[in-house]
C-alpha cells in the first residue's frame, strides 16, 4: 500500500511536469503563428504601399489616344523656351514658348504660307481669363485651338502669336503661316492676340512689353516690314477686339494708323 501511494505521489508530481511542459509547447506555437501573421500582414500591407506608389506615380493617358501627356508645371518649362535676341530690350532676350512646349495639336491640314516682309500688324484680345503664370497660359492657349479648331472649323489656332500676362510669347501659327483672325488679312499680316479681356482693364506691363519686343523682332528677322501699319481687330471687323481700354493705348504706339 506504501508502494501504491508512493508510486501514486511520484505519478502526481510528475503530471504536472508533462502539463507545463504541453503548455510551453502551445505557447511556443502560439507564438509562433502570431510572428508569421505579422510578418504576412506587414509583407502584404508593404506590397499594397508599393502598388498604390506605381500607380501614382504614372502620368494621366489620354483614353482617345492612348498616349501619356502632362502639362508643365509652372517653372519647369524653361528649357524649352525659344530664346531671340532684339536690340532694344534690356535683358536682350524674348521668350517665345514653342508649340511642342505647349502641346498644341496638329494642324488638321497645312496653311498657305506668306510672302515678307508682311506689311500689318494686327492686334487682338482673346476675350476670355488672363494668365498670370506660365502653367495657366499655356492652358489658356491649347483652350483657344481647341475652341478654333473644334467649334470654328479652323485648321489650327487662329493667331500667329498669343502673348500672357507673365510676360512670355506663345507661338500660334508662327512667322510664316497664313492666319485666320481678321478676314482679308490674313495673308498680309501678323496676328498677335494678348491673352485676356481689356474692354476696361489693360494688359500687364510685362505683356505689353513683350508685345513690343515681339514686333520689333518680326521687324528685325525680316518678317514684318519696317514701315508697317498697327491696326487694331475692330478696325477690321465688327468687334470689340482689343477691347476698348487697350485700343485706346494701342494709339499711342509705334506705327499706329487710323486707317488701312
Amino acid at each position: 500500500m506504501l508502494k501504491n501511494l508512493l508510486e501514486g505521489q511520484q505519478e502526481g508530481e510528475q503530471k504536472p511536469h508533462a502539463d507545463t511542459k504541453g503548455n510551453a509547447w502551445q505557447r511556443v506555437c502560439t507564438m509562433v503563428r502570431t510572428r508569421r501573421c505579422i510578418v504576412m500582414t506587414t509583407i502584404s500591407a508593404c506590397a499594397v504601399v508599393l502598388v498604390v506608389t506605381l500607380l501614382l506615380s504614372l502620368p494621366p493617358r489620354d483614353e482617345a489616344t492612348g498616349t501619356s501627356e502632362r502639362l508643365p508645371e509652372d517653372g519647369n518649362i524653361s528649357p524649352q523656351f525659344t530664346y531671340e535676341s532684339t536690340n532694344n530690350t534690356a535683358s536682350g532676350k524674348l521668350r517665345i514658348v514653342n508649340r511642342r512646349t505647349w502641346l498644341a495639336q496638329p494642324a488638321v491640314k497645312p496653311s498657305n504660307g506668306l510672302h515678307h516682309p508682311l506689311p500689318y500688324v494686327v492686334i487682338l484680345h482673346t476675350a476670355s481669363e488672363t494668365c498670370f503664370t506660365q502653367a495657366a497660359c499655356i492652358f489658356l492657349v491649347r483652350h483657344t485651338q481647341s475652341f478654333h479648331i473644334e467649334s470654328n472649323g479652323w485648321n489650327d489656332i487662329g493667331y500667329s502669336f498669343l502673348v500672357g500676362g507673365d510676360g512670355v510669347v506663345y507661338e500660334g501659327r508662327g512667322w510664316d503661316t497664313e492666319g485666320a483672325f481678321a478676314f482679308g488679312y490674313n495673308k498680309k499680316a501678323i496676328g498677335i492676340a494678348f491673352i485676356g479681356t481689356f474692354t476696361s482693364e489693360l494688359p500687364t506691363p510685362k505683356q505689353l512689353y513683350a508685345g513690343k519686343q515681339l514686333i520689333d523682332l518680326g521687324v528685325e528677322l525680316g518678317k514684318i516690314s519696317p514701315a508697317y501699319k498697327l491696326l487694331a481687330h475692330r478696325q477690321l471687323s465688327p468687334t470689340e477686339s482689343p477691347g476698348l481700354a487697350f485700343f485706346e493705348l494701342l494709339k499711342t504706339w509705334p506705327h499706329w494708323a487710323e486707317t488701312p
